[in-house]
């Protein structure tokens, strides 16, 4: 007789007993997992990879592929758009075997002198994505590992010396008014107006929706996994220009950083004392 799986409402799972979202169980997914927000780039990435296991949850519109690249175990998951959703699929991949988070995403540069196809690291944000303040206090800050940043740096040095910058995301809750784009009526809310001319002014590098949920959630509630992101650069907002390239860069940024970070003694460490908290939690 099959297996009875016994069902929690505090941690769902479907009835084969995978994590309910992903339709991941545990080992499935890579101690490192790349964060991708949509599906065609989890395919686009597989490509790097050989010996592909595919998990998707055609319901949700997530997918999931571990698989190897030069030699080395990695996954690669979807989160879906912003915080929210990206604050569900967090947890169930670590239940999975993530142990270190990289984002590779996309963005609306607001440093002048970029062009879309370029890359920005991020190294810290700015938290109006709304789904951190369930975790921390609004003070908090949301900063990227500086070993993760040292790497994508490092890798970004190698494959485009010259196209690529380093900076602060600001992470928000919604794409168009959030980020100081005209509504239907062809106007931004004044707080919205306000607060986009502000992050201009700060010198804030770009606008996404998930790094610092990520950052945050890693810190409160993952037990200090280490995370990262880079973004590329789809967007101007000084010069208004719109182009959907440099995904390609940014996942060989993002693989390529990889390969250093297995090496890192401070990254063991890190990932040591999180299956140590795993395991006392459980």
């Amino acid at each position: 007789m099959p297996k009875i799986i016994k069902r929690k409402a505090d941690k769902p799972t479907t009835k084969k007993g995978l994590q309910y979202h992903t339709h991941t169980r545990r080992g499935d997914v890579a101690p490192i997992c790349l964060l991708v927000g949509a599906p065609g780039r989890v395919y686009m990435m597989a490509k790097f990879l050989t010996n592909c296991k595919w998990f998707r949850n055609h319901h949700r519109g997530l997918v999931t592929v571990t698989g190897y690249y030069k030699g080395h175990r990695i996954s690669i998951s979807t989160t879906g758009m912003g915080g929210a959703s990206t604050g569900i699929v967090l947890p169930e991949l670590v239940r999975s075997g993530a142990r270190l988070f990289i984002r590779v995403g996309t963005c609306g540069s607001l440093i002048k002198a970029s062009k879309p196809g370029q890359t920005i690291i991020v190294n810290r944000a700015r938290r109006h994505d709304g789904a951190s303040e369930n975790w921390a206090v609004k003070g908090f800050p949301a900063i990227a590992s500086r070993w993760i940043v040292a790497a994508l740096r490092a890798a970004a040095k190698k494959i485009t010396p010259n196209d690529y910058f380093v900076g602060e995301e600001c992470t928000t809750s919604c794409f168009v008014s959030g980020q100081g784009r005209p509504g239907l009526n062809g106007r931004v809310p004044k707080r919205m107006l306000k607060r986009h001319q502000k992050m201009m002014k700060e010198g804030v590098a770009c606008y996404s929706m998930e790094a610092a949920t990520i950052f945050v959630w890693c810190a409160k509630m993952g037990f200090g996994i280490p995370s990262g992101a880079l973004n590329a650069i789809v967007a101007n907002r000084h010069t208004n220009e719109f182009d959907v390239k440099g995904e390609k860069q940014a996942a060989l940024i993002a693989f390529e950083a990889t390969l250093l970070l297995r090496k890192h003694p401070r990254i063991k460490s890190k990932i040591a004392k999180v299956n140590a908290a795993l395991k006392a939690a459980a």
